[in-house]
């Protein structure tokens, strides 16, 4: 440890810093999180930082170095749990020597999950920026000319009632769709090259990230880049869905509006994950929130892992 204050009976105060001035005030909760990341319960994970902070006390150590905090972690979660926790714990805390900000891309139909979802891995992986393709979709519309932009009017599952013509013999759902996701794949592409550009963090969500619509190749040498689709195969529990979505919203998203088209959305999922299947891309169905989180975890970790197996950072 860099110091100890054997002087202070009452000392309470633990600065991160390799020196006895500035540096961040040690939290406990913020330990917790980035353990958590590991896809440890999080109540395990803040007894862990709790132990961990009543070692510091119990030493009187009044200032410690980030990379000796990483390291009494590690010993920690090596000795409650077990290594393989440790490693995780040690490699998402050397995601920053990568120098490549993560872009998570989440997509699915309408009542998934996805924003759910995006919200909890926003927590876990303190990334502050998510983006609603909802969002980019309003702001589009409400910029640009009705005449020229009829394709963003209505939701991914009734935008074919904006199509000005359906050809004969052709899906107007799947159409409408399909038009309104190409017109939003221009915010799309937009947001992921800022955040390329920038090094920023970024989750997108919605309906309109669809596997093979959009390009992103070209950001793969510089982004830790992930897109994974949600999809629910269980129809009872998508349905479900829409009925907890009332209740969490006090109703301003009411549940008759989705399951009245809850036809067209299953419609469209499954055109999503036949696209998903053709371009590879990971399906993960969203019958159990916990299991759901920890999946997306383990996939992060995946990527993260294989990151630095290729490029081992200096």
């Amino acid at each position: 440890m860099t110091d100890k204050n054997s002087e202070n009976p009452e000392f309470k105060m633990i600065v991160i810093s390799d020196r006895k001035k500035g540096g961040l005030p040690f939290s406990k909760g913020i330990l917790a999180n980035s353990i958590a990341i590991t896809g440890l319960d999080i109540i395990l994970a803040h007894k862990i930082a709790m132990d961990i902070q009543e070692y510091l006390f119990k030493n009187k150590v009044s200032f410690i170095s980030l990379e000796e905090l990483r390291t009494l972690a590690f010993r920690f979660i090596k000795d409650e749990v077990n290594l393989e926790y440790a490693e995780k714990y040690l490699l998402w805390q050397s995601v920053g020597k990568l120098k490549k900000p993560i872009i998570i891309l989440i997509g699915g139909s309408t009542g998934a999950g996805k924003s759910t979802v995006a919200t909890i891995i926003s927590n876990r992986l303190n990334i502050a920026r998510v983006v609603s393709t909802d969002a980019i979709r309003e702001i589009m519309r409400t910029s640009i000319s009705d005449k020229l932009i009829r394709p963003l009017q209505g939701s991914s599952y009734n935008a074919y009632k904006y199509l000005s013509l359906v050809p004969t013999g052709v899906d107007p759902v799947i159409l409408g769709f399909r038009e309104q996701v190409m017109a939003v794949n221009v915010g799309i592409e937009a947001i992921i090259k800022r955040s390329v550009e920038e090094k920023t963090d970024t989750i997108l969500e919605g309906a309109h990230i669809v596997p093979g619509f959009f390009k992103i190749k070209e950001f793969y040498d510089k982004a830790l880049i992930e897109n994974f689709v949600i999809i629910v195969k269980d129809e009872n529990i998508h349905r479900e869905h829409f009925v907890k979505r009332t209740y969490e919203t006090q109703g301003s998203r009411p549940m008759k509006k989705y399951l009245k088209h809850l036809k067209n959305i299953r419609h469209i999922q499954s055109y999503i994950e036949e696209l998903a299947e053709t371009n590879k891309v990971k399906i993960i169905d969203n019958n159990n929130l916990d299991h759901t989180i920890s999946e997306v975890m383990d996939l992060m970790f995946q990527r993260v892992k294989k990151e630095f197996s290729i490029h081992k950072p200096k």
